[in-house]
């Protein structure tokens, strides 16, 4: 496999395990509304657990293949999925601010990103 696809493989996968991650705020929240204690309230919190924990497992299989700096910033993400969630699963409504502040973190994202691929890219030019 070369190494853009496997570089690929790695962003796929980490946006995959962070849509996945956006769900244990969902079901904390649930549970939050629901009852202490009850067979509910700890299903909705075993839930948010299973899903850390195997976000736990995929964040350390992408980290192997990707830089440390666009893993973290890539987290970001997950701001937006909650806003998403949000507004569907909980009918919370959706702001200005909250778009603008939305562009800026992606903004951010794919300075990041870019800068990496480019820095690396001149590593690779200067050992050959």
């Amino acid at each position: 496999m070369s190494k853009g696809n496997s570089k690929k493989k790695y962003y796929i996968l980490m946006h995959c395990a962070l849509f996945m991650l956006s769900f244990s705020g969902v079901f904390a929240k649930l549970a939050a509304q629901s009852e202490w204690f009850t067979v509910k309230w700890v299903l909705l919190y075993g839930m948010m657990f299973l899903i850390l924990g195997i976000y736990a497992l995929v964040w350390q299989r992408i980290l192997k293949g990707l830089p440390l700096t666009v893993a973290f910033s890539n987290k970001a993400v997950t701001l937006f999925w909650g806003m998403v969630w949000g507004a569907i699963i909980f009918g919370e409504h959706i702001t200005l601010r909250m778009i603008i502040g939305a562009a800026i973190i992606f903004a951010g994202i794919i300075i990041i990103s870019t800068e990496e691929t480019g820095e690396e890219e001149g590593k690779e030019a200067r050992l050959e």
